[in-house]
Formats: structure tokens, C-alpha cells, sequence
């Protein structure tokens, strides 16, 4: 019986030893990769999201444009991350997951996001009485590559008549408050100084135009009506009313009203037409915020207008742009022509340049 005993325990013991060498010796199995990945453009960064990997303890990396260096300095707890941007290009993103010191392979690859911001923009205003031609260069700020510090203007108009030259250059300086605009400087101009208000909603409700000695001059406000419509009024008494109209972030209609000519009353209307491609200043932090400066998401392609004195007639024009795009679908050149019996007559050219 002793002997029996004795055996058993022996053989126990061997059992125990076996299984205790098995659990040390299993090999750390990497975690799952993130099944999905979504990358948006947010002002001068991606945010980078993706699902979730199930298990306890897991963390994530994520990669830029298959570097094989991750981007995020800590390991990442919550499936999401901001990636800030310090120069201009074409990104892509992807995600690892890690566990007990094992990472994942690298999952999807994110959709790809595009940061274009305007460099260069110079407009040739053609004209039966003189051709003008502006250059606009854009500066931005070096820790927010996407914040507009200031635009510098230089132009030269040219009189048809004698041939006689002027020559101008003013420069345009742009205060934020967080992600909006919230004064302009105009420098060597007529009005020195734009103030923008907003609303609780970060829509534009007021621009208020000062004049040299610091004293308002005059005040714009904005309505925002319930069907989607803004309605501009002022406190000029020849101001008029406008009212807005967009569809898809862009301007298609726009009606303005006024007592004009003594006193009969003058409507001129205009219905526009966009690609879908992207304007020059998409991406320009806080300018898609202004209402009647600011840049717009796309680019009108045509426009027609009537204008009618106590409901008759009095003015129609219509217009179009022709452009040619970049690889990313931002504008490169403009040719705006102005249509008329005979033949289209050319009156703008623009040609816009990226960092």
C-alpha cells in the first residue's frame, strides 16, 4: 500500500513539473489589427480614428504614409488620435495594436487626406479702360501652418488710353481668436482696420469697418433665418438688402433689394453655378467662417444675373470660368468670361501656386 502511495505522488509530481514547463514556455500571441481606419482633415491636423481591438490592455500605434516610425510618443489608449501637421502634402494613416510587449501588423490603410494652401494668386483684370494686374502672396503661422498671418498685395494697372502705369502694394494683417478671424488690418488703404463677430455657433453675425482714428465708420449684419438663408443689412443708408442663399457650403443665389434710381425699387438676383472641385483657400483656417470675404469650398462655374426696376427689366449678364486643377483637384488657373451676343469676352485670368 506504502509502495502504491508512493507512486502515485511520484507520478503527480512528474504531471505537475510537465505542465508547469508548458505554461512558461507558450509563445505571446500579437493582438488582432484594427479592422477599420477613418482619417479627416481637421485645420492644420488629422484626426485619425479606428475601431477598437477587444482584450485587456491594449494599446495602439499609428503610422504616417507607411513610415515605419510611429507617430504617437506614447502608446495609445483610446482608439484615436491627432496627427498636427507642419507642412503641407499628402497623407495616409495606419494602426497597429499591441499586447503583453507584441504588436500587431499594421492594419488598412486610411482614405488619403490633402492639405493645399495657396502660395501664390495672381488675378489680370482685362477691361475695355485699363488691365490691372494684382499678385497676392499668403504668409501663415509657423506652429499652425493653416492660420493666415497676413496677405500681400502688389498691383499694376495699366490706362489702355496713353499707356500710362500705377503702381500700388498694401498689405493685409489677420487676428484669430482660437480657429476664427476676428479683425483685419488693412495697411495703405482707405478703411485700416475689419472687426467679425460671431455667434455662440461660430457663425458671422456682424463685420464692423472702422476708420483711421480708431472710430466706426460703418456696421454689416447678418441674419441666419431658420430655411438656411443669411440676410445682410447695414447701417448705410444706400446699403440695401441682400439675402443669401447655399447649397453644399456654396453661394448659388444671392437677391439684393434697394431704392435706387429716385425712388423705385431695384432687385437684381443672381444664380450661380460650382464644380466640385476644391477652391484655392478650402483650407485657410477660419475664411470659410466670413460670409462675404470669405473663400467658399468650390469654385462657380457660371453665373447669371437680372436686374429689374418696379418688376421690369432693366440688366441681365452672365458669366463663366474655365479652370484647370492640380492632382489633388485644387484650381492652378481661372478664365472668367463675360457672355454676350457675339462671342464669350474674356475679363479675369488667374493663376494660383501651393506651398
Amino acid at each position: 500500500m506504502k509502495r502504491k502511495i508512493t507512486l502515485l505522488f511520484i507520478s503527480f509530481f512528474i504531471l505537475a513539473s510537465c505542465s508547469s514547463d508548458e505554461d512558461s514556455s507558450a509563445t505571446p500571441v500579437a493582438p488582432v489589427t484594427p479592422l477599420t481606419i477613418k482619417a479627416a482633415l481637421n485645420g492644420s491636423g488629422v484626426d485619425v480614428s479606428w475601431s477598437v481591438v477587444g482584450g485587456t490592455g491594449i494599446t495602439y500605434n499609428v503610422y504616417r504614409n507607411d513610415n515605419p516610425v510611429k507617430i504617437n510618443a506614447a502608446p495609445l489608449t483610446e482608439a484615436k488620435f491627432k496627427d498636427v501637421l507642419t507642412s503641407t502634402g499628402s497623407f495616409t494613416y495606419t494602426v497597429t495594436a499591441n499586447s503583453g510587449g507584441m504588436e500587431s501588423a499594421k492594419g488598412v490603410v486610411s482614405e488619403k487626406v490633402i492639405l493645399e494652401l495657396p502660395k501664390t494668386r495672381t488675378v489680370e483684370s482685362i477691361s475695355n479702360v485699363d488691365n490691372t494686374k494684382t499678385e497676392y502672396t499668403f504668409t501663415y503661422d509657423a506652429t499652425n501652418i493653416t492660420k493666415l498671418v497676413s496677405i500681400t498685395i502688389k498691383w499694376t494697372m495699366i490706362k489702355l488710353s496713353d499707356q500710362t502705369v500705377t503702381e500700388g502694394n498694401s498689405t493685409i494683417m489677420y487676428t484669430y481668436n482660437g480657429d476664427l478671424i476676428t479683425k483685419v488690418n488693412n495697411y495703405k488703404a482707405a478703411t485700416p482696420s475689419t472687426e467679425y463677430v460671431y455667434n455662440e455657433r461660430n457663425k458671422e453675425t456682424a463685420m464692423i469697418r472702422t476708420k483711421s482714428d480708431g472710430s466706426i465708420d460703418y456696421t454689416v449684419n447678418f441674419a441666419h433665418n431658420d430655411d438656411g438663408t443669411i440676410t445682410e443689412t447695414s447701417d448705410l443708408p444706400d446699403w440695401g438688402t441682400w439675402v443669401y442663399a447655399y447649397e453644399k457650403r456654396n453661394t448659388v443665389k444671392y437677391t439684393y433689394s434697394a431704392l435706387k434710381y429716385g425712388s423705385t425699387n431695384y432687385v437684381e438676383t443672381c444664380n450661380s453655378i460650382f464644380d466640385t472641385k476644391n477652391s484655392y483657400s478650402k483650407n485657410i483656417l477660419g475664411f470659410n467662417n466670413l460670409i462675404t470675404e470669405g473663400g467658399g469650398v468650390n469654385n462657380q462655374i457660371s453665373s447669371s444675373i437680372i436686374g429689374t426696376n418696379d418688376g421690369r427689366v432693366v440688366t441681365t449678364r452672365s458669366y463663366k470660368s474655365e479652370y484647370t486643377y492640380n492632382e489633388n483637384g485644387y484650381i492652378l488657373t481661372k478664365m472668367k468670361y463675360i457672355m454676350t451676343l457675339s462671342a464669350p469676352v474674356l475679363t479675369e485670368k488667374t493663376v494660383i501656386t501651393y506651398y
